[in-house]
């Protein structure tokens, strides 16, 4: 997946060649895009330059995933209201969903009325992308294939497959396709703006990064080693966490801490921020400044969530950090990112399923010195 992700990022390269240098501008859209068309390469097989009303409605789709949708808001104030009626909500949930894409989908009329719920029209349409390979035959160097020759489905789809040992179902495979590409887009590509912004805000911290890229930027295995790199990131990620509201467990058996009892069933809610912010782990410099040096020093393994911890953190931790550090070395190997007059003015978060820049990340370029624009 490396070749395919470097060359996704090279056309990031190419548009950021095309911006006038040392004029502001917003770079998140950019990055968004780049992100998506990762996921459709790395997870479907799918080339965004020759499937273009394709890949804009995967956008549009898993961009409205985070947004406000009054419906499923008030479904999820009700099951944590009254979870003991969670059956009801997700059924109301999910078939009130199916109702609205098939009547969407038979009477195009309704479109202009009715909008699909963008995680029903995913699911519906990554199942259609896993018949149609599983009935025809068609098999790719993807994430997606890799996790059907997992699965039943194939024997399912097809009597004469030979595929007889079951891992994996359909549902189970549609679930985690679905997680890895809705995870793999928004948080990623919100990482990145982040870093922009890091990046243009501490540029004794830009130029020590650099420095480290630099010396092993044609060198891949030795690129995911980099300890300042790691750092780096951890640091940022650190400050701002992209989805702190999703880290939680459900306790399994009656436990104690402290003098709070914790009955079995109860669903507990880590408060990331006051852990990331917490002095007495992140000391002695101010957690509040960005120092990423604090992860040269050993810390408790639990200090540091952005992608949950243990058996069920993030299903792509790996490749999106993979992601992050091949477009940080590439970006940074050719330009210098600078801050500009909207870069901090503009600089304000909201909150969503998942925190991200509200007004995008204003930034300059700067074309480094003795840098060309080959490849």
């Amino acid at each position: 997946m490396q070749a395919t992700i470097e060359k996704c990022i090279n056309e990031l390269l190419d548009k950021l060649d095309n911006q006038t240098v040392d004029i502001e501008f917003d770079i998140s859209p950019l990055l968004k895009r780049t992100s998506m068309n990762i996921i459709l390469n790395c997870a479907f097989g799918i080339n965004p330059n020759k499937n273009e009303k394709l890949t804009e409605s995967f956008f549009r789709r898993c961009s409205q995933v985070f947004e406000f949708s009054i419906f499923q808001n008030t479904l999820s104030i009700c099951s944590m209201l009254m979870p003991e009626l969670n059956f009801v909500w997700v059924t109301c949930f999910k078939y009130v969903n199916i109702f609205r894409l098939w009547l969407c989908s038979h009477i195009p009329l309704m479109n202009r009325f009715i909008d699909t719920d963008p995680n029903t029209w995913l699911l519906y349409h990554v199942e259609n992308v896993i018949k149609q390979r599983c009935l025809h035959g068609i098999e790719k160097i993807d994430l997606l294939q890799s996790m059907i020759d997992a699965t039943d489905v194939v024997q399912k789809m097809s009597p004469s497959s030979t595929l007889s040992k079951y891992r994996l179902n359909l549902d189970e495979l549609l679930n985690n396709i679905y997680l890895f590409m809705i995870g793999g887009y928004e948080t990623t590509a919100t990482t990145l703006d982040y870093l922009m912004y890091v990046l243009a805000t501490h540029p004794k911290e830009q130029t020590h990064l650099q420095n480290e890229l630099d010396k092993v930027y044609d060198d891949y295995e030795q690129l995911t080693k980099l300890e300042y790199l790691d750092c780096f990131i951890r640091e940022t990620l650190r400050l701002y966490p992209i989805a702190p509201f999703i880290v939680n467990r459900q306790c399994n058996r009656e436990c104690q801490i402290g003098q709070v009892k914790i009955a079995k069933g109860t669903n507990l809610a880590v408060d990331m921020f006051s852990i990331h912010y917490d002095e007495k782990l992140y000391g002695p410099v101010s957690p509040f400044q960005f120092y990423p040096e604090r992860f040269l020093e050993k810390r408790h393994p639990l200090a540091w969530l952005p992608f949950g911890v243990g058996p069920r953190n993030c299903v792509g931790m790996r490749f999106a950090m993979l992601e992050i550090k091949l477009a940080l070395a590439k970006i940074l190997h050719r330009y210098t990112i600078l801050s500009g007059e909207r870069t901090v003015s503009q600089f304000a978060e909201q909150e969503r399923f998942v925190i991200g820049p509200k007004n995008g990340i204003w930034i300059r370029l700067q074309l480094r010195e003795n840098e060309t624009t080959v490849k």
